[in-house]
């Protein structure tokens, strides 16, 4: 919301079409969903509810927020990614975790950028949601502020 506010982007959440529940995302059940999704990352369980505009070609920037799951990105995010073609398209991932690991952080940016096929991403924002002053230094060094 940050991000959207100060650049007039406008929000879509990623909604999975089976939702995940308290126990599909226990990590340290060996049968629960996102365990299965991190041993078969290939697998893309997760299909997509509709989450883009009708007019998905008009964009040419795309923000995309997640949280570290398992030490990367979410599923999830590579499923949204590798079904459009974003060719043309400024990709600028931000994400948190818990931990903060900056290994963890570049894991999920090689993740987005496997998974973005043609379109372009760039360098990542990796802070804590009310560090509001880095947030808006990684906007205006991009020159993303509206």
């Amino acid at each position: 919301e940050t991000v959207a506010a100060a650049t007039g982007a406008d929000l879509f959440e990623l909604v999975p079409s089976d939702p995940y529940t308290g126990a599909d995302l226990n990590y340290n059940d060996n049968n629960s969903r996102v365990v299965y999704e991190h041993n078969h990352p290939e697998a893309r369980e997760v299909e997509l509810v509709s989450v883009t505009p009708e007019d998905w070609e008009s964009y040419d920037t795309v923000f995309i927020g997640y949280p570290i799951w398992w030490h990367t990105a979410p599923m999830i995010i590579g499923t949204f990614l590798e079904s459009y073609d974003l060719t043309g398209i400024d990709i600028y991932p931000f994400t948190q975790s818990a931990s903060m690991d900056t290994e963890q952080f570049e894991n999920s940016m090689e993740f987005v950028r496997k998974s973005a096929g043609n379109g372009t991403v760039h360098d990542g924002l990796f802070v804590d949601e009310s560090d509001t002053e880095a947030i808006d230094s990684y906007l205006e060094n991009n020159r993303l502020i509206r």
